[in-house]
């Protein structure tokens, strides 16, 4: 079972550099979404590191949600803050870097930082992969990353917040020529403890990201800059990527012996 710190850590590096929505549930995203017919009643949605809400939301739009989180705690917190669900959700506790689906989703979409975790440029060109295995043919798959470009430009080395009552102190060390970040989190505990975590995560420019996707299968590129689906700028506020699968026979579903899976 993972502690405290263990969810704490994991919760500020897969949200590291991305503005906190308004409204968890991301109602323009999902609607920009609709608008194009990839989120549609009866849609097979794999959600990778969502919110609640942003589970909730897609559930109550008819789509046939899956959910992908690593940390039992954020699972079982996720369980207990939804009512019933229109449509069933199927929640499976497993690293979203080793996928086990095939040809199994209309829309992919990863509401946490998923690639550049590792650091290891090779790795995510491998989550690539088994993202587009994922994805039935002509599927769409969404990520949901940083600015890289906008937080090189508002860089500061030392960073004081707060999240849920605790203290926080960040600090970065960016690696321009690698492309990396060295980022510390030292959390300050209501007991008086401190702890410290230290992750070195990749964040890929706009024109980076285009070349590990086109080479992991996908085509039909777009870069939006927010919910709205407004075109990605040098300074928009986050990075989404929206990359669709070419069509080609559909493969039967593959799901791994080793996942922990169960419907709400």
């Amino acid at each position: 079972m993972a502690s405290q710190s263990d969810v704490l850590f994991a919760q500020l590096q897969r949200e590291f550099g991305r503005p906190v929505p308004e409204d968890p549930a991301r109602p323009r995203l999902l609607r920009a979404l609709r608008e194009r017919q990839w989120l549609v009643p009866g849609a097979s949605v794999l959600l990778l590191l969502p919110s609640p809400e942003l589970v909730a939301a897609a559930a109550d739009h008819g789509a046939h949600v899956t959910v992908v989180e690593p940390l039992e705690p954020l699972l079982e917190r996720a369980r207990q803050r939804i009512d019933v669900p229109k449509t069933p959700i199927h929640w499976i506790r497993r690293d979203p870097q080793r996928l086990p689906f095939r040809r199994a989703f209309d829309l992919v979409l990863a509401s946490g930082l998923v690639l550049g975790t590792s650091g290891d440029q090779q790795a995510d060109e491998e989550v690539l992969r088994q993202l587009a295995l994922a994805l039935r043919p002509i599927g769409t798959l969404l990520l949901d990353l940083p600015n890289r470009e906008l937080l090189v430009r508002d860089f500061v080395e030392r960073i004081w917040g707060e999240i849920d009552g605790l203290r926080v102190l960040v600090r970065q060390h960016w690696d321009l020529p690698e492309g990396t970040v060295q980022v510390e989190w030292h959390v300050l505990w209501p007991s008086g403890a401190s702890e410290r975590c230290a992750r070195t995560l990749r964040l890929y420019a706009a024109s980076e990201l285009a070349t590990l996707v086109r080479r992991s299968g996908f085509v039909a590129l777009e870069f939006w800059g927010d919910d709205d689906a407004t075109p990605y700028r040098l300074w928009s506020s986050r990075l989404l990527l929206v990359a669709r699968t070419a069509s080609e026979p559909s493969q039967p579903l593959v799901v791994g012996s080793d996942s922990e899976t169960s419907s709400a």
